[in-house]
C-alpha cells in the first residue's frame, strides 16, 4: 500500500515565504530557471523570499491555464496595492 497524503496536507508543511533553495524546491525547478523566468521576490532586509503564493500563480499561468475568479481577484488587489505603494513611494510617503 503507497502512502497517498492529500494535497492540502503536503502543502500545508510549506511556509508561507520561501528562500531561493526552498521555492526551487516547491516548484522543482532550478534556480536560474527561477530568477529569470519566475515572479518577482520580495525583499525583506537582506533576504529574498519567494511568496508561495505568487509560485502558485506563476507555474499556474505556464501552460496559459486560466486563472480562478479568486485567484483573478486576489492579483487585481495584489497589482492595486502595488500600484498604491509605488505612487506613496515617490511621493515621498511610505505605507506599512
Amino acid at each position: 500500500m503507497t502512502d497517498m497524503t492529500p494535497i492540502r496536507a503536503v502543502r500545508a508543511r510549506w511556509p508561507r515565504l520561501l528562500k531561493e533553495p526552498e521555492a526551487c524546491e516547491y516548484l522543482s525547478i532550478g534556480k536560474s530557471t527561477l530568477r529569470d523566468h519566475g515572479p518577482k521576490p520580495k525583499h525583506l532586509g537582506r533576504a529574498v523570499l519567494y511568496d508561495i503564493r505568487d509560485l502558485d500563480r506563476w507555474a499556474d499561468r505556464l501552460d496559459d491555464q486560466p486563472l480562478e475568479e479568486s485567484d483573478r481577484k486576489e492579483e487585481a488587489a495584489h497589482v492595486e496595492d502595488a500600484f498604491f505603494r509605488r505612487r506613496a513611494e515617490k511621493r515621498g510617503r511610505a505605507q506599512p
